[in-house]
């Protein structure tokens, strides 16, 4: 017979364990990682692998900067290396789950990043003021009287002024299935760089 203290706490045990397994695997909804092929070189930790190699890393999430002259995608398996680099930058990223303002307000330094839902800087777009982000693109989605905006998984182009952005695959600056920062001053195309229609929450540093 199982002693009455033991019967109390393995309920309580199960609970831990099953707590700590699901912080170890993720979002409840994650899908596999799944890494898309980008148009230019790329270079993970330090060493140089064709485009089609980052599928070496499917499984593994990966911390993205698009390189000073767009020329070269640079990722990194460390998200403490990530956040090394960003802070170079000035950028300091909010924790995962924080809640930022759902909608940009104006920003007394004049900077921002601009998202928008077609390549080449067309379709849709919406503005996100620096030192502000959107939690979730579904807050800046919807329609109007004339026009539909959906920015959830659409976001396939890019420019910035003044600061970066980062770019991340899941609400809430979730980084499990990575992120992608475009420096100050950018414009970029995101099927070049593998983040075509991946985006489900932005920040702008400061």
């Amino acid at each position: 017979m199982t002693p009455p203290t033991i019967r109390r706490l393995l309920p309580a045990a199960i609970v831990a364990v099953a707590a700590s397994l699901a912080v170890a695997a993720g979002p409840a909804s994650a899908k596999p990682i799944v890494h898309q092929t980008p148009k230019v070189p790329v270079v993970v930790d330090g060493k140089k692998v064709a485009p089609e190699q980052i599928h070496r890393f499917d499984g593994k999430p990966l911390y993205m900067r698009v390189s000073a002259d767009g020329k070269k995608l640079i990722a990194t398996t460390s998200l403490a290396k990530y956040k090394a680099f960003l802070k170079t930058q000035g950028v300091t990223l909010p924790r995962a789950g924080a809640k930022a303002p759902a909608k940009a307000r104006t920003s007394t330094s004049g900077h921002w990043a601009r998202i928008w839902t077609d390549n080449f800087l067309r379709g849709s777009s919406y503005t996100i003021n620096s030192g502000l982000g959107v939690a979730n693109m579904n807050a800046i989605s919807g329609c109007s009287w004339f026009t539909c905006s959906f920015f959830e998984n659409s976001v396939s182009s890019v420019d910035t002024y003044g600061r970066g952005v980062v770019l991340f695959d899941l609400p809430n600056f979730n980084g499990y299935f990575g992120s992608l920062y475009i420096g100050a001053n950018m414009q970029a195309d995101l099927q070049v760089y593998g983040f075509n229609d991946r985006t489900s929450s932005v920040y702008t540093d400061w």
